[in-house]
C-alpha cells in the first residue's frame, strides 16, 4: 500500500537584499515589510487546498514567512529542516551585479560562482528533505517554506525539466508517490493542465 504525499513549495517573501539584487544564499537576511505582505498574499491560493502542517527552512526569512502563513491558515509549523536552507554561494553572497561578482563566475556561468555549493548538492539535499517528509508522513499534505534556488534545482531534478526562477512567495504544488514518483500541478503560481510540464521552461 502506497500513499501520495502533496507538497506546496513556497518561496519566502522579499528581503532588502532581494530588493537590492544582492545574492543571499545561506546568509540569514530577514524579511522586509513587502515580504511580510507577500507572505500574507500567499495565504489565499493556499487556502484553496487542505493542508496538514507546515515545515520551513531555519533561515529567518523562510521561518517568518512560514509563521505568517501558519497563523492565517490555523496550522502549526512543526519543523525547521536544515536540508531546506538556500544554496550556499560562498564569497558571492552579499554581492550584486558588477565586476566583483563577474570575477567569481565559473566559466561565465550565470548562476555558479567559485566557492559556491554545487547544484547537485543543492538538489540532492532539497529532494532528500522532501523524500524524508514523504517517508515520515505518507499521504500528508505539507506546506514547505524555503528558498528560490533550492526549489528550482530540486524540482528540475525531480521532474527532469528546466524550471524558471521562482518568484518571492510563489507557490509550486507537487506530489510524490513511491510508485509514480514526482508529478506537478502548479509551478511558480502557474497551474499546469493535466500535469503537463512541456511549457514550464517558457513561463
Amino acid at each position: 500500500m502506497t500513499a501520495t504525499t502533496t507538497f506546496a513549495l513556497v518561496r519566502h517573501g522579499q528581503t532588502d537584499w532581494n530588493a537590492a539584487g544582492r545574492i543571499q544564499g545561506a546568509t540569514d537576511v530577514p524579511l522586509n515589510d513587502v515580504g511580510r505582505g507577500q507572505a500574507t498574499d500567499a495565504v489565499a491560493p493556499l487556502s484553496d487546498y487542505a493542508w496538514d502542517f507546515i515545515v520551513s527552512s531555519p533561515l529567518a526569512r523562510a521561518a517568518e514567512t512560514a509563521d505568517i502563513i501558519a497563523a492565517d491558515l490555523g496550522l502549526e509549523v512543526t519543523r525547521h529542516l536544515p536540508g531546506l536552507v538556500e544554496r550556499n554561494y560562498g564569497p558571492a553572497e552579499g554581492l550584486s551585479a558588477g565586476p566583483k561578482l563577474d570575477a567569481l563566475r565559473v566559466d561565465g556561468s550565470y548562476g555558479s560562482f567559485r566557492g559556491a555549493e554545487s547544484e547537485v548538492s543543492v538538489s540532492t539535499r532539497g529532494l532528500g528533505a522532501l523524500l524524508q517528509l514523504a517517508e515520515d508522513y505518507p499521504g500528508a499534505r505539507i506546506i514547505v517554506v524555503c528558498h528560490g534556488t533550492l526549489i528550482r534545482l530540486s524540482l528540475s531534478a525531480a521532474l527532469d525539466v528546466e524550471i524558471p526562477p521562482i518568484l518571492n512567495a510563489a507557490i509550486s504544488v507537487v506530489q510524490f508517490s513511491p510508485e509514480a514518483g514526482w508529478t506537478a500541478s502548479v509551478i511558480n503560481n502557474e497551474a499546469l493542465e493535466d500535469d503537463a510540464l512541456d511549457a514550464v521552461a517558457a513561463l
